[in-house]
C-alpha cells in the first residue's frame, strides 16, 4: 500500500495503470441508482409545459355572476326589530352593560398579569445585573 505522499506523485498514466491492474468490486444496483439520480436531476431541472389557461373563461364567468347577483339582488339593511323606542333604548343599554361587565373582567385580568410580568422583569434585570 503506498502512502498518500507516494500517490502524489504519480503521473496519470501510472494512476491508470495501477487502476486497471487491480479492478475494484463494483457493489450491486450501482447502475440501477445512477439512472434514478439522473433521471431525478432532469425532473428537477426540467422546464414545465404551460398549458393554455382554461379557467380564465371561468373565472370572468363567475365575476360577471357574482357582479350581476350583487346589483339584480335587492339590498337588504338592518331590520328593524322593536316598534317601541322607548324599548329598543332600554335593550342597547343593557347589551352596552354587558359589554362594559366583560371589559371591567379583561381590564382586570390585563392588570394582574402586568404585575406579575413586572415582577418577573424585576427579577431577570437583577440576575443579570450580577
Amino acid at each position: 500500500m503506498k502512502t498518500l505522499e507516494e500517490i502524489e506523485k504519480l503521473s496519470i498514466e501510472e494512476l491508470e495503470q495501477a487502476a486497471a491492474a487491480s479492478p475494484a468490486p463494483v457493489p450491486a444496483g450501482l447502475k440501477n441508482g445512477i439512472r434514478q439520480a439522473l433521471a431525478a436531476h432532469e425532473l428537477a431541472n426540467a422546464t414545465p409545459r404551460t398549458r393554455p389557461a382554461r379557467w380564465v373563461p371561468l373565472a370572468a364567468l363567475a365575476v360577471a355572476a357574482a357582479a350581476a347577483a350583487v346589483v339584480v339582488l335587492p339590498q337588504r339593511g338592518p331590520k328593524d326589530t322593536f316598534d317601541d323606542p322607548r324599548l329598543a333604548y332600554a335593550e342597547m343599554e343593557k347589551a352596552f352593560q354587558l359589554i362594559s361587565d366583560k371589559m371591567s373582567v379583561g381590564a382586570d385580568l390585563a392588570r394582574e398579569a402586568r404585575t406579575v410580568s413586572e415582577n418577573t422583569l424585576n427579577i431577570l434585570d437583577n440576575i443579570q445585573s450580577k
